[in-house]
């Protein structure tokens, strides 16, 4: 029996991974920081919060959404059209998603119809700080989609 190749996207609001692993043998293809996409603003340097307009200021009357809020949906665009490239080489026969609950809402929104077929879990888990090979741990018990 052939050994399944799974295509693995680990995100979280300052960046992704792309790694491909085959059983316990997972390896980094790629890695992008969102500092790295002119359109992604990733430092707030005003706080960047609720309620915020302006130089610090508080603002009345109704919320507004958060610098965080704002920028996760331009990143998870990034990361798609990266999933999907590496997808489109042929290298993979599934595809496995990880990230916070938020980044992972934000990568369902973006993902296209003929992508999220391919998805065969998800882990609503930053694992961004995890190694390449002490993630296999980590991803062992995802539930399948």
């Amino acid at each position: 029996m052939t050994p399944v190749i799974t295509l693995y996207c680990i995100a979280d609001e300052a960046g992704f991974r792309l790694l491909r692993g085959k059983g316990t043998e997972i390896e980094e293809l790629l890695t992008a920081s969102a500092e790295a996409f002119e359109d992604v603003h990733h430092e707030f340097p005003n706080g960047g919060g609720r309620n915020r307009s302006g130089a610090g200021r508080t603002s009345f009357g109704h919320d507004t959404k958060s610098a965080a809020e704002i920028e996760r949906p331009r990143l998870a665009k990034h990361v798609i059209r990266a999933l999907e490239a590496e997808w489109a080489r042929g290298a993979a026969d599934r595809i496995v998603l990880a990230a916070g609950p938020k980044m992972l809402g934000a990568l369902r929104a973006a993902m296209p119809g003929q992508l999220a077929g391919h998805v065969a879990a998800e882990l609503a888990k930053d694992l961004s700080d995890v190694p390449a090979h002490a993630l296999h741990d980590h991803l062992k018990d995802v539930k399948q989609v």
